[in-house]
């Protein structure tokens, strides 16, 4: 059962969405009115799903959207949304899962909710990797220019070099990338 905070600051509008969602057998965790809302409230409602009913996300509102979906790590379904292409542009750069530009029934938020968690998750998995290609690539230039420091500096020829810093990084139990850092610290000190 997925765990559901509403931010709504229209009380009748966020009673239906709760009243919907239980049918749909969510637990709704809380509902907050915008100024209630800060890292600290929504870290405490533990929801694995934040659903924003909105008539216009101001640049305020997508401020604490991109807060929500990006440092606290949550999908964001924003309802009820202005349809114009500007509107959504900036809803989705702020990190919203799904953007809802039109009237909900209770019957589609099963649906809506399903679509955030499986679009938040892949949009985590491809940032993961993202991050992870270019942790690999600062990495290797680090290791690139290492070698080129013992290339210039001891005579060593390029797979010499690799060879060197290989074998220190497994009789050290260190990254590759962390003796790559030693050898060209060392060589600014020198200098």
């Amino acid at each position: 059962m997925k765990r559901i905070l509403i931010i709504d600051d229209l009380r009748d509008r966020a009673a239906w969405l709760k009243a919907s969602l239980e049918v749909a057998s969510y637990h709704v965790v809380g509902i907050l009115a915008w100024e209630q809302v800060d890292e600290s409230s929504i870290q405490a409602a533990l929801a694995d799903v934040i659903i924003v009913d909105a008539d216009a996300p101001g640049r305020d509102t997508l401020e604490q959207i991109s807060l929500m979906s990006n440092t606290l790590e949550k999908p964001v379904v924003v309802l009820s949304a202005q349809k114009d292409q500007e509107s959504i542009t900036r809803a989705m750069r702020a990190g919203v899962s799904a953007y809802v530009a039109h009237s909900v029934q209770g019957e589609d938020l099963s649906g809506i909710i399903q679509v955030a968690t499986a679009r938040f998750a892949e949009h985590k998995r491809l940032r993961n990797e993202l991050k992870e290609a270019k942790d690999q690539l600062a990495e290797r230039k680090l290791v690139d220019r290492a070698k080129a420091i013992l290339m210039a500096d001891h005579g060593y020829s390029e797979p010499e070099a690799y060879k060197r810093m290989r074998s220190l990084s497994m009789s050290k139990a260190k990254r590759m990338a962390e003796i790559a850092e030693a050898i060209i610290f060392t060589k600014e000190l020198s200098e």
